[in-house]
């Protein structure tokens, strides 16, 4: 009985030694600046043990996230990418976080990332000059101000308006390239394409108010016929807006530095 008791918990000390570790981050967040995570790989999944953080996924390895209300205690956030790796962190809310960006092994992205950021934001800082082009649904519009380009990116400039008693948070974000109808008897052709950038991250839109958004897309000829569709969904909601954009409103969209 002893050599199975000594066998037994000799394998559980091998066992225990052979595993390895997840490392567990502190990270503080706020409601009015937005913490950047940036990964070594591509994110696959992303869970918050509280709803009040928010949490955008920008290009395919950089999470933006940010409080939705003030906290006291203390939540978590884990992180799966496809190289198979899981990040976990302890989330605290903080007035005044320590640090805004967390680079967890992905410096060539971050360059990348943060043109795209600083082109999102001139972008918002310009004046609207379009009008005309929205979606409405559950009292909530969806308005496009303007397209600007720098030659290589597209950048949507977006505003959504929240004219009922319920918040709307957003959901997924898709956008696809509507081709001409073929013949009375062939659909349409549709192809996803993907958005660089989302700037701001957080898009919770309060009661009776409103945000502007930049989307970032990559230079997409489009031909006769074909349009830009933007498709916002609500998070745990039925609203869905909309968004038709012609390709001549694309092919002269402002040109910016």
């Amino acid at each position: 009985m002893r050599i199975i008791l000594y066998i037994y918990f000799s394998l559980c000390c091998l066992l225990a030694q052979g595993q390895t570790p997840i490392p567990v981050y502190n990270l503080q967040v706020t409601m009015n600046k937005t913490t950047n995570l940036i990964f070594p790989a591509p994110i696959t999944s992303v869970d918050r043990g509280s709803d009040r953080i928010v949490v955008q996924k920008s290009t395919g390895n950089i999470l933006r996230v940010k409080a939705d209300t003030v906290f006291a205690d203390t939540t978590n956030l884990t992180v799966v990418t496809t190289d198979g790796k899981l990040y976990s962190f302890l989330v605290t809310y903080a007035s005044s976080p320590s640090f805004l960006n967390l680079n967890l092994g992905a410096s060539a992205s971050v360059y990348t990332d943060t043109a795209l950021l600083a082109l999102t934001e001139k972008v918002l800082a310009l004046k609207n000059y379009l009008h005309g082009i929205r979606y409405s649904a559950g009292k909530v519009k969806l308005s496009l101000l303007g397209l600007y380009t720098n030659g290589e990116r597209i950048v949507c400039k977006v505003k959504i308006e929240n004219s009922s008693s319920l918040i709307f948070e957003t959901g997924r974000l898709r956008l696809y390239i509507n081709g001409a109808q073929q013949g009375k008897r062939r659909a349409k052709q549709q192809i996803e394409i993907e958005t660089l950038l989302v700037h701001p991250a957080v898009m919770v839109v309060k009661a009776r108010q409103s945000i502007l958004l930049s989307l970032v897309l990559p230079k997409a000829a489009l031909g006769d016929g074909q349009e830009l569709l933007i498709v916002l969904q609500e998070k745990d909601g039925e609203r869905q807006l909309r968004l038709h954009i012609p390709n001549k409103f694309l092919l002269n969209a402002v040109h910016i530095r």
